[in-house]
């Protein structure tokens, strides 16, 4: 079955080309497809207002103009392929599949995978990690994985589902790496994030194929530099190696 023989609709937030501002492709063009609905609640959410379904997509255009076209949700795959192909650029990198949190939409997401994949578009895929099964169906057309690890200080689900969450976040980029996958697993520092909490995050990343990014939290909440230091330190022993990345699209006032 082709990606166009049956035409997925979805609930998305924006479609827009920027710079990538997080983790180890920072500073790379994207074209970022931002679904809409998520099924976690961290203290720290930067798109709060996509937590849940919108009435319209935005799509910037031209990028960096902040003026937004809008079509109504939900919206049909063919739809927001030629909204990407409209932006794609020759300096363009890949397609950031972004949320919300993609992996509650797994059809639209799969086939807007393999639609970008039949045009030759690098998929670079954004998520919470919160299902191994609905990841498992993506890997296969997904050339990068960024999986945010949920720590207990994130406060991102009720205390007695942490495990459950954390074990499917590690099985997700277990699974990338695995498959050949450039693997990225984030977590983002808050002033309440203790020692105990990365070196046990540490830990359970041994034997990964990935980079381990530390992202100090902006706003409230925002750690200061000992803080940041130490849990550095700490996490500096992981064989992936570790990078303190902020996000920098905030630092140049872009999406």
């Amino acid at each position: 079955m082709t990606p166009q023989s049956i035409d997925e609709i979805g609930s998305l937030g924006e479609i827009f080309s920027s710079f990538q501002g997080e983790g180890p492709l920072i500073g790379r063009r994207q074209i970022f497809v931002r679904t809409a609905g998520c099924n976690l609640g961290c203290t720290y959410c930067d798109s709060p207002r996509f937590r849940r379904d919108v009435e319209f997509c935005e799509v910037e255009d031209p990028p960096g103009s902040g003026l937004f076209r809008r079509a109504k949700n939900p919206v049909a795959l063919s739809w927001t392929m030629a909204q990407i192909l409209a932006l794609w650029t020759v300096g363009t990198t890949s397609v950031s599949i972004t949320g919300g949190e993609p992996l509650c939409q797994p059809d639209f997401v799969r086939a807007l995978a393999m639609s970008c994949a039949a045009e030759g578009l690098p998929v670079y895929l954004e998520t919470n990690g919160f299902s191994q099964n609905r990841f498992a169906r993506l890997i296969s057309w997904i050339d990068f994985a960024a999986v945010d690890i949920k720590l207990p200080s994130h406060r991102a689900c009720p205390p007695e589902e942490w495990g459950q969450l954390v074990e499917n976040e590690l099985s997700c980029l277990r699974s990338a790496s695995r498959a050949g996958v450039v693997t990225i697993a984030k977590a983002v520092i808050l002033e309440t994030t203790s020692l105990e909490e990365i070196e046990g995050l540490c830990s359970r990343l041994q034997g990964l194929d990935a980079s381990l990014v530390l992202q100090p939290a902006s706003g409230r909440g925002r750690p200061g530099p000992e803080k940041l230091m130490l849990l550095y330190e700490a996490a500096s022993e992981h064989p992936g190696g570790v990078l303190v990345i902020p996000q920098a699209h905030k630092m140049m006032g872009v999406l």
